[in-house]
Formats: structure tokens, C-alpha cells, sequence
């Protein structure tokens, strides 16, 4: 197999020792850019693509390898791997397919979080390709989906049938948010269409969080949700209660 090492994405952050983005003991690889502009976005710095207020690097399928391997002989005891994140790390599928190859040649784990919110064609370029995937679904309805990040969900829920379809492992991930989605109707929602989406056994939740808030200061961006309090296990406990009632194991957190 022949790999560009020289294909270059902008990478804003590269974690080690990560056990909550996927099985195992991971190495996440942060990719900017996004299409979403989700108002509790905890990561603002990856949805521009490009560089920027000391925010991301471009780096090769080269650099980026040097990197991951030093966490290799963890991903083989722990059986975890590598996950690509974002933002939303299938806008570059040109980069992300050199380097998967490259994890695939090296026998590690490959995973992504994902919106889903990109053409067919990149999905079924790069889904197969990954052992795990998680995807997002944030809201049903398509007025609550645009209100919270922009964009309507139509196309997204479109796609999350042809991602379950390709995927090798499917897990649906719902981040949890006060004035969005935090409620009994919006989580009965979510674990309603994901029935019809036969690979998907577990949900997470992922409760609000304000990690992100002074990332917009430095940006230069307004936060949107303001004083909003974070979400703590136990407020999230009614809801977990209704994934697991209608069929699904739940998980909260990552």
C-alpha cells in the first residue's frame, strides 16, 4: 500500500492516555475544522480549518505518525488505539485516509467521533475503514437541531443510517445540554430513532460542560449559553433511565 506521508490537515491538539473517546487506552488526534456551530461547542478553535490565535498546526500523515507511536506497546495492552476528532475530522478525508492506513499497517485500533454532517461519498470512502465509530446525534427535531447549532439535521439523519450500514461498531453519543436537549422528550427522541439503527446497542450522554468557555474569549467569539451551570452524573440519571428503557445500554460520560 502506498501512503502520501506527506498529506498535511490542521491538527489542534494531539492527547495521550485518553480512556473515555473509545475502547482501551487511546491517542486522540484533534483535526479542525466543522460545518456545525454548535453553541456549547467545547473545542471553537477547530471549527475554522485553518490556523489560528496560536490555535493548530498543519501537520503530515508523517509528523502526526511520530507522535501516535510513542503510545504503541499501550494501545496493544489496553486494546485501545488511535480516534480522530474535531471538530469533525471527516472534512479532510484526503489526510485521514493516509494516516488510518498508516495505523492499519502498524495493527492499531481506529476510531472517530463524528457528526456525520459531510457528503455520502466521504462516508463511504472512510467509514469501512475504522473499527469504531461514534457518532453524535444532538436533537430530532429539525427546528431544535438548528436553534442549538445552525444547521438543520435532515442530511445528518439521512446519513446516520448509511453510517450503520458501514460501520464495523456504531455507538451513539448524546451531548447533554441545558435549554437544547436536556429534557425527557429530546433523550426519548434520540433513543427512539436510534432503535432503527440495528448496530447501535449503547448511548452515551455526555453532560455539559463549560471547559471550553474562555477559549471563545481568546477567539475573540461571543459564548452564547452565557452562566449556563454545568451537568453533573446524578442530574442526568431520569434520562439514562429512559435510553435503558427503550432498549439500550447507557452510559454517562464518555
Amino acid at each position: 500500500m502506498d501512503i502520501d506521508y506527506e498529506k498535511r490537515a490542521c491538527v489542534f491538539n494531539i492527547q495521550r492516555f485518553s480512556v473515555h473517546d473509545g475502547p482501551g487506552i487511546r491517542t486522540i488526534v484533534f483535526i479542525k475544522g466543522c460545518p456545525l456551530r454548535c453553541k456549547w461547542c467545547f473545542n471553537p478553535e477547530s471549527q475554522n480549518p485553518d490556523p489560528e490565535a496560536g490555535y493548530g498546526e498543519m501537520m503530515s500523515v508523517r509528523e502526526v505518525y511520530e507522535e501516535i507511536k510513542k503510545d504503541q506497546v499501550t494501545y496493544r495492552r489496553s486494546g485501545g488505539g488511535i480516534t480522530f476528532s474535531g471538530g469533525e475530522a471527516l472534512t479532510q478525508p484526503d489526510f485521514l485516509e493516509e494516516i488510518i492506513h498508516v495505523c492499519q499497517m502498524n495493527g492499531w485500533s481506529t476510531a472517530i467521533e463524528t457528526t456525520a454532517c459531510v457528503s455520502e461519498d466521504i462516508l463511504r470512502r472512510i467509514i469501512p475503514q475504522l473499527d469504531y465509530v461514534m457518532m453524535d446525534l444532538k436533537a430530532i427535531p429539525p427546528d431544535v437541531h438548528k436553534a442549538g447549532t445552525g444547521m438543520s439535521n435532515e442530511k445528518i439523519l439521512e446519513n446516520a443510517f448509511l453510517v450503520n450500514s458501514l460501520a464495523k461498531k456504531l455507538v451513539v453519543r448524546v451531548p447533554v445540554i441545558p435549554g437544547f436537549n436536556y429534557s425527557e422528550e429530546q433523550i426519548l427522541y434520540i433513543a427512539k430513532f436510534s432503535k432503527y439503527l440495528d448496530k447501535v446497542d449503547t448511548i452515551h450522554l455526555l453532560p455539559y460542560m463549560t471547559m471550553g468557555k474562555k477559549k471563545y474569549e481568546l477567539l475573540g467569539k461571543t459564548y452564547e449559553l452565557g452562566d449556563t451551570e454545568p451537568l453533573h452524573e446524578e442530574d442526568l440519571e431520569s434520562l439514562k433511565e429512559i435510553v435503558i428503557n427503550n432498549g439500550f445500554n447507557c452510559v454517562i460520560g464518555g
